[in-house]
């Protein structure tokens, strides 16, 4: 969701809007079932960087009083070793790949020159690829699994944000979804907890800290994917 400060968009009546561009640094975990077995892989902020291949991250949330319109989008191209399921094999890799559009539409609550708090609904589509490779040890063959699919969630959501002084402001936002309706995520939620530090009525720098998780069933492997790290960007307002 959107890094926007409460205070001054929310006094007028017409339509105020944020854009945000912002790097993510995560790490990545995931959790494959294959029929091999369960392959574990972790990589850290560190290998993050030796291995990914792109990514892509933005914001923009159109408010007018108490009402916001948000969208976000992530894309997340990245592989890592992996541990082997068995002593069948003696290496391992998960190649992920995720496209992540959230929507929502909130309502502020609480609406002050220094707090807003909104609850919302919204969708959360996520397209992924999760290709797992395993190679064998003789005379065992080499193996790949592949889950991917595309889906939406239905999300409930909340935020709030502080406005500190005329410069800094903080924002807190969760939401969570899915719960295994359909075709959906069995589970899928997201926190985050940042900072931004206003240069003028147009730019801010924003920071801080965001996880992502997503729990699925591709067939019948479940399939689990946590991202999780530092982000920081800069906002547009006008």
């Amino acid at each position: 969701m959107a890094v926007a400060a409460s205070g001054s968009a929310s006094a007028e009546s017409d339509w105020h809007y944020t854009a945000t561009l912002y790097g993510w640094f995560p790490g990545v975990s995931t959790t494959v079932e294959t029929p091999m077995g369960v392959v574990e892989s972790e990589a850290s902020f560190d290998e993050i960087l030796e291995t990914l291949d792109l990514a892509l991250f933005g914001a923009f949330e159109a408010r007018n009083g108490r009402f916001s319109l948000i969208a976000d989008l992530q894309f997340i191209d990245v592989g890592a070793e992996a541990e082997p399921p068995s002593g069948m094999f003696s290496e391992a890799e998960v190649d992920s790949q995720l496209v992540v559009f959230s929507a929502y539409a909130t309502y502020a609550l609480v609406d002050t020159p220094d707090l807003r708090f909104d609850v919302g609904a919204g969708l959360r589509y996520i397209d992924a690829t999760i290709d797992t490779h395993l190679v064998g040890v003789a005379p065992t063959p080499n193996a790949s699994f592949s889950r991917n699919g595309g889906w939406a969630d239905a999300l409930i959501a909340a935020r709030i944000s502080k406005q500190f002084d005329e410069r800094w402001y903080g924002v807190a936002y969760a939401d969570v979804g899915g719960f295994g309706i359909g075709d959906s995520s069995d589970l899928t939620w997201q926190a985050f907890v940042g900072a931004g530090y206003r240069f003028n009525e147009t730019w801010s720098a924003v920071g801080g800290y965001r996880h992502l998780s997503v729990e699925r069933t591709f067939g019948n492997f479940d399939v689990t994917a946590d991202v999780s790290g530092p982000f920081l960007g800069f906002q547009a307002a006008f």
